[in-house]
């Protein structure tokens, strides 16, 4: 997630707050600690010295940033109803923050309160409309939503601003693919490869190809991702698929099993695996 560096919110009080020498040496002190606690990811310890150092300077003008830090940590603690109650002090001291209302939206997600965290993200690109993280999120979302035109904006812009982020080019082959556009499809598949490795593109690519009817490419594409996710429930699925192409029914029941014990969504499963008459 976006959030600043502890270390430049100590500089900033250094430069722009008046305190008294022994009360600024214990809030940063505990500012640092925390930003220490974070980056080794040991979050109960970094929320406790982010309450003691609110505690220390309740009246810091720049508190908002460790109220959003601390809803940011009671996430990763999966604590969400203290993060909420946290970015709710943080955004009643600075509204207009993107750095808050990001870090509630990724708090929301985590939740599954997708369309909670869309009025954030939306929020916060009407802002600033050039942010990499909310830019890929908002498109997904909307590729989720079905609303196609609206990701396409917003997959174009992440990759127009921020060209080595792979979910802009996943997220545009996608949408090719629902175009029927299976070549540029898979182009921007293999372009979002290249720059990051992800289960997901892996699936997608190798469907285009078997729904092209190159299934020799979508054997060699398999063999590679399998290799490199093999538990990969999804990719089961492909697998048995393909045998289903070739008629080998017996074996793509197998791997259909194989693909609901790793975990591929049953429902996508029954679409393309159902129930085989042997």
């Amino acid at each position: 997630m976006l959030k600043i560096s502890n270390r430049l919110l100590i500089l900033i009080c250094f430069v722009s707050c008046v305190i008294l020498p022994g009360m600024a040496q214990t809030y940063i002190q505990y500012v640092d600690s925390a930003d220490n606690y974070i980056k080794r990811e040991n979050w109960r310890d970094a929320e406790r010295m982010t309450i003691a150092a609110l505690k220390a300077k309740p009246a810091n003008k720049l508190n908002y940033l460790l109220w959003s830090n601390l809803g940011d940590i009671r996430t990763r603690m999966e604590d969400y109803d203290g993060a909420l109650q946290a970015f709710e002090i943080a955004l009643a001291s600075a509204p207009k923050k993107e750095l808050i209302l990001n870090n509630r939206a990724y708090t929301y997600l985590q939740m599954g309160e997708t369309d909670k965290a869309y009025e954030d993200i939306n929020e916060a690109l009407r802002l600033d409309s050039i942010q990499e993280w909310p830019l890929k999120m908002r498109g997904i979302i909307n590729l989720g939503k079905s609303k196609y035109a609206d990701a396409e904006k917003d997959f174009e812009s992440l990759k127009k601003h921020f060209p080595a982020n792979a979910a802009a080019y996943s997220g545009l082959g996608k949408i090719e693919a629902i175009k029927g556009n299976g070549e540029t499809a898979m182009s921007l598949f293999e372009k979002s490869l290249e720059l990051e490795q992800s289960d997901d593109t892996w699936f997608y690519l190798i469907l285009i190809n078997i729904e092209t009817d190159n299934l020799p490419k979508a054997k060699e594409h398999l063999l590679i991702a399998l290799k490199r996710y093999p538990r990969c429930g999804n990719l089961y699925l492909l697998r048995g698929l393909l045998h289903k192409k070739n008629y080998e029914n017996t074996e793509a029941d197998l791997d259909k099993n194989i693909a609901l014990d790793y975990g591929a969504d049953p429902h996508l499963v029954e679409q393309y695996l159902p129930k085989i008459k042997k």
